[in-house]
């Protein structure tokens, strides 16, 4: 009897060392988007502006069905409004690749949007 709870203790003991630890507790972030001064003028919006907003959706759909992000939208104000913005809570790893994440936003590489990052903590969630 003591020869079989040893060798469950060492499976055990085993098992838990095994265990994956290279896995980070990912972080939750809050990224806020502005349009830049010059496309709060609808009149500067083209087609080349319009696709690459369209690829920023894109974007935004993918990582939330890989998980990345929790939700994102935008205030309902018309485009020259300055109070107009972006919301998209998401989860990194650390600081350094919440930043990274909104900053490869294809709205924000071309310059259409700026980006900020917050480090957040979702209080209320998937209340039914």
């Amino acid at each position: 009897m003591k020869t079989i709870i040893i060798v469950l203790l060492c499976l055990l003991s085993l098992e838990s060392v095994a265990q994956d630890t290279t896995k980070v507790k990912l972080k939750e972030y809050l990224g806020v988007l502005t349009l830049t001064e010059k496309y709060r003028d609808e009149k500067k919006w083209g087609t080349a502006e319009q696709a690459i907003v369209g690829d920023h959706f894109q974007r935004l759909v993918k990582f939330k069905t890989e998980g990345v992000i929790v939700l994102a939208g935008r205030t309902n104000y018309e485009t020259a409004n300055p109070e107009m913005m972006g919301l998209v809570i998401f989860y990194a790893k650390d600081d350094a690749t919440a930043l990274e994440f909104m900053l490869n936003d294809p709205a924000v590489k071309n310059k259409i949007m700026n980006a900020k990052v917050h480090p957040y903590g979702i209080a209320v969630h998937k209340c039914e």
